[in-house]
């Protein structure tokens, strides 16, 4: 079959770092393993109740990050194994001391260990953190990106959701605990990064508040596909740099939830909330742009989760999660984990994570990559439409160069062009020609030698499938 060039299509200017969270053991070879998957970026969890004392101490100087009292060992260990491994890492401040909160969560939700904790006393923490991980306090690495909690539109990890009267309420304490955490870190470095926490993306009636209904409340907005702000100032608007979602999906890469759910499918929704919000100076942040990030996200794999997805579906799904919340703007793309969880007997597969991109073996050096590690590795998918086969991808380090396009013919790969990635390692064109519209055949990309899983032309339909199998 004779080559032919590609023609480069029309593309976001922007990249797509790639990230993991959930990573629970700082060992040098977890990060390791990390970094092989082509992410850039960590995400760790700052256990404030784990660093702060349990009782709060009658004499101390909690904005020093040297005050006796804190400490600060597991996290100094995993900021520095992260770092000599290559990664950024983004810390997530999450939990508060009994002593911050100014209220106690009721029976049945004592899993939240988070019940409107005192924004004084995290903005307090929030210095101490920044100050030891500025790069200047001893011989520890700097961090530049900072986030405030973890899912408060989750009563699992925030209490109370709404009033008395039923109504929400935990957007506005929200937003006087971010404005307080951006002040905090900001005294130390202002060009450090705060990002918003990352919100669930299922509404529960009673229970939990949808991220969308929850995010206009945050941002003093109004209306659905054409936002608009509120009467008032916002309490002089919402001080944050980056906003963040965790779409978990119960379905595929175009599954879309309700109208105030944000999964795969429902990204767009988001985007154009903060644009408005943006326009409308309630996001107070570090540009006139605010970047959409997602720091967790992730579907179980069977094996070893019988419930998870067959991993050829996964692989594929992988690919296009990616492509598509790059197409509507995000930057930023965290797997949530690295490896499967150990297992565990006694519980229900649902009940643990299987979502690792290596099978976990008796030791680390034991651990199997998934085919699902290199789709996220080396992202690629192909759409016969019309005009063409239409292809999309990412090289697995990020980087500039050529990348041949290969269709699978009579069992063998032949060449079908070639395009040039961009200085993050994106590329993307449109091949003129038929292969793949009888929903046959195979596609891959090539780049220095490494191929990107083949990426199937036989569609596959949206259907049920919960994330944690």
């Amino acid at each position: 079959m004779a080559s032919f060039a590609a023609q480069a299509a029309a593309a976001p200017a922007q990249p797509l770092v790639t990230g993991i969270s959930g990573i629970g053991e700082y060992q040098s070879d977890v990060f390791g393993e990390a970094r092989s998957s082509g992410a850039k970026m960590v995400r760790l969890a700052l256990n404030w109740d784990s660093v702060a004392p349990a009782q709060k101490p009658a004499v101390w100087q909690p904005e020093d990050p040297a005050d006796p009292h804190y400490d600060w060992g597991y996290i100094d260990k995993g900021v520095r194994e992260a770092v000599n491994a290559g990664l950024t890492p983004v810390l997530v401040v999450d939990g508060a001391p009994q002593w911050a909160q100014r209220c106690k969560s009721p029976p049945g939700i004592q899993d939240s260990n988070l019940c409107d904790p005192d924004p004084a006393a995290l903005e307090a923490f929030a210095k101490a953190a920044a100050s030891r991980y500025s790069g200047h306090f001893g011989g520890l690495p700097r961090v530049q990106y900072w986030q405030g909690l973890n899912e408060p539109n989750l009563t699992l990890f925030f209490f109370p959701q709404f009033n008395t009267a039923g109504r929400p309420l935990s957007p506005y304490l929200y937003r006087q605990l971010i404005n307080a955490f951006y002040t905090g870190i900001k005294s130390i470095d202002p060009t450090d990064l705060v990002l918003a926490a990352g919100l669930g993306p299922i509404a529960v009636k009673g229970w939990t508040i949808g991220p969308m209904r929850f995010a206009r409340l945050l941002l003093c907005m109004k209306g659905g596909k054409n936002p608009q702000p509120t009467n008032g100032d916002c309490e002089g608007g919402v001080h944050f740099d980056i906003f963040d979602i965790h779409p978990y999906t119960t379905g595929g890469p175009t599954h879309e939830g309700g109208v105030n759910d944000l999964e795969l499918g429902d990204l767009a929704k988001i985007g154009t909330l903060l644009k408005a919000a943006d326009k409308a100076g309630r996001i107070k942040g570090s540009g006139g742009h605010t970047e959409l990030w997602n720091t967790e996200f992730s579907w179980d794999s069977n094996p070893p989760d019988p419930g998870g997805l067959e991993m050829k579906i996964l692989s594929r799904w992988i690919a296009e999660a990616l492509y598509r919340s790059w197409r509507v703007g995000m930057s930023h793309f965290f797997w949530y984990s690295i490896r499967d969880d150990p297992p565990e007997p006694n519980r229900p597969f649902s009940e643990t994570l299987q979502a690792g991109l290596f099978f976990r073996g008796a030791t680390v050096a034991q651990d199997q990559p998934k085919e699902a590690f290199y789709a996220f590795r080396f992202p690629f998918v192909a759409y016969p439409t019309k005009q063409g086969l239409s292809f999309w991808g990412r090289t697995p380090s990020s980087e500039a160069g050529k990348v041949s396009i290969q269709l699978r013919r009579g069992g063998r790969w032949l060449g079908a062009g070639s395009v040039q990635s961009d200085s993050d390692g994106i590329f993307q064109g449109l091949f003129e020609r038929s292969y793949g519209r009888d929903k046959r055949g195979l596609v891959r990309a090539v780049f220095q030698g490494q191929p990107s899983v083949p990426f199937s032309m036989h569609p596959v339909a949206d259907f049920r499938q919960p994330p944690f199998g």
